[in-house]
């Protein structure tokens, strides 16, 4: 003898079933996933916002500089966007295999006149690692800074021949 289903507050509500597992309205599923689409979008969106044309900002007001990696055979050219950072602001740090962009600006402005004063601070900061694809000399690499424009010149680690097999006869 079978039971009767009984309604409880812990199981879902027929209506309330998940989509899978028979509902009768065949597009809930398909709203169910453009909701949980939409809030996937605004939590990622919440990460990432506000959009500059000098990278994503994350919390804090650090930014991910947008980079570029050319192979160019004997070295490795790295180009960042760092606009508004000057060479001392800019902090560099190369192993073997990867590479650590960081740079801080900050500024202050003030203004004072017989009816008001203004001041304001700015912190805009920059960080990203890199995982180079080939190893790399560190203590030969080189960077330069110009209109905003990081360039970082990477030369490759020269390959070690692959080790040769030597028959060795036993006796």
């Amino acid at each position: 003898m079978m039971r009767e289903a009984r309604a409880t507050e812990i199981a879902p509500k027929a209506s309330e079933s998940f989509p899978l597992w028979g509902a009768a309205d065949p597009f809930r599923m398909v709203a169910d996933m453009d909701r949980w689409f939409d809030d996937v979008r605004q939590e990622v969106g919440r990460a990432l916002t506000p959009w500059s044309g000098a990278g994503l900002a994350l919390e804090g007001g650090i930014r991910v500089p947008a980079v570029d990696v050319r192979d160019e055979g004997a070295e490795f050219v790295v180009t960042a966007e760092l606009p508004g950072v000057s060479k001392d602001q800019v902090e560099i740090e190369a192993t073997p295999e990867s590479l650590q962009l960081r740079a801080e600006v900050r500024g202050e402005r003030e203004e004072k006149d017989e009816k008001y004063y203004f001041r304001e601070r700015t912190f805009r900061g920059y960080h990203r690692t890199l995982d180079l694809p080939a190893e790399v000399v560190p203590e030969k690499a080189a960077a330069r800074l110009k209109d905003g424009i990081l360039e970082i010149r990477l030369p490759r680690k020269e390959p070690t021949p692959a080790p040769k097999a030597v028959h060795v006869k036993v006796q």
